[in-house]
């Protein structure tokens, strides 16, 4: 047998160190660790906002979010698959001893459309991430701890997006980065999805992601029959912020029905074994209302428990009807955690 020398073993043991000190530091980490903290960007004064801005929010609603003391409303990193991934995290300044509820919250867009964290572009219609912020301060106000991903594709890789493949695993990391925190109660986890959040919310569901209840905002539940209605979207074989399904989707030519149909949650409605509350827009441009309709009719068969509000001539967020969705929301989740489902 060949002796390795004790010079030898403090050669390895320094090049050991030195790979290690080489590797991204979330892939040093457990997954949900978070690794960073820092406040956020001030928002914008109301006044500075676009057409859109103005009319997504009435000034006082935005501008007491703007100017709030009681909230820390932070960017956080934290570590996923051994990927640092950005988000956000909004906390009362003064939780004290109290254990509070908590919201996974799912934002839509893929890559970079949608993102929450700062790009370093005004807010208005294309960069939307102060009025997301400001949304979601209304349901920390409301008793919340809300937490959030920006998922792992942004940036340099913002065109990779798989929609609702490994980037699940960025939502599913955020309840182990939740239950480190000592303010927050484990065992009252809900979820909230936007959109394509609300694929993201289905998909967290079926891989058993352990929330109590869980709401949807014009979510795609289709998303073949979805691209099918939009095909100026471009998002099968690419635009601006997406390389496409068939770009991203390995032998997309071959398997493409395997991959929409492991996305829709149509087809696997069984697997929804929580409380579900499904809100849309009947007037919704960006995803038709029949994807909430046909959600709820196969959930309906499948005898799960859900409830299903369609709103008259509001946008694809609801914003029009805010009070009103947000009190369900609310309530949805606080009657969940009092098990009256």
């Amino acid at each position: 047998m060949r002796k390795t020398s004790t010079g030898g073993l403090f050669i390895l043991f320094v090049q050991l160190l030195a790979f290690a000190s080489a590797l991204p530091l979330a892939a040093q980490e457990p997954d949900g660790k978070i690794l960073s903290t820092k406040p956020w960007p001030p928002l914008p004064n109301y006044e500075s906002l676009d057409d859109f801005g103005r009319g997504y929010f009435p000034q006082p609603v935005y501008e007491e979010a703007r100017t709030h003391k009681d909230f820390d409303v932070l960017e956080i990193t934290y570590a996923s698959d051994g990927l640092p991934v950005r988000g956000l995290l909004i906390k009362p300044k003064a939780p004290g001893t109290q254990k509070l509820p908590a919201i996974i919250f799912n934002r839509g867009g893929n890559g970079d459309l949608g993102r929450i964290t700062d790009s370093g572009q005004p807010c208005c219609r294309v960069n939307t991430s102060c009025l997301d912020v400001a949304d979601l301060y209304l349901l920390a106000k409301s008793g919340f701890v809300v937490i959030a991903s920006d998922y792992r594709y942004q940036g340099a890789t913002l065109k990779r997006d798989e929609w609702g493949g490994v980037e699940v695993d960025d939502v599913l990391n955020l309840v182990p980065a939740l239950k480190s925190l000592d303010y927050v109660d484990p065992e009252r986890l809900y979820m909230l999805g936007l959109s394509r959040g609300g694929t993201m919310t289905y998909l967290a569901i079926k891989r058993g992601v352990p929330v109590k209840a869980a709401a949807v905002i014009g979510a795609v539940t289709d998303v073949k029959a979805w691209v099918d209605a939009r095909p100026q979207m471009g998002i099968v074989n690419g635009n601006e912020f997406i390389d496409g399904f068939a770009n991203i989707w390995p032998e997309y030519e071959h398997r493409a029905d395997e991959y929409y149909r492991a996305r829709s949650a149509i087809y696997w409605a069984d697997q929804i074994s929580i409380p579900i509350l499904i809100l849309h827009s009947r007037t919704d441009r960006m995803v038709p209302v029949t994807q909430a309709l046909r959600m709820a009719e196969a959930l309906q068969e499948k005898g799960k428990v859900y409830a299903l509000r369609i709103y008259d001539r509001d946008g694809h967020p609801l914003p029009k009807n805010r009070d009103d969705r947000d009190r369900l929301i609310v309530d949805w989740f606080n009657r969940a955690g009092q098990g009256a489902y």
